[in-house]
């Protein structure tokens, strides 16, 4: 298992568990309609989007390295 496939495995997980976050802060009942909820609610989504891009910029800053 090379090194550029276990990074691309820990982004995505990060990218997973950034949105069931987000998920949890807009969806549970326990946390509907709180302020600081849907803040981080919207933080973690953002975090994901920020996570895709960088996963975008690593695959074609590493496209053409021959990497194990």
């Amino acid at each position: 298992m090379s090194l550029k496939f276990v990074h691309q495995i820990i982004i995505f997980a990060a990218i997973s568990i950034s949105l069931i976050f987000a998920w949890f802060c807009f969806f549970d009942p326990s946390t509907a309609g709180s302020v600081i909820y849907t803040l981080a609610g919207v933080g973690s989504v953002g975090a994901a989007f920020a996570l895709v891009w960088y996963e975008i910029y690593f695959l074609r800053k590493t496209k053409r390295l021959i990497i194990g």
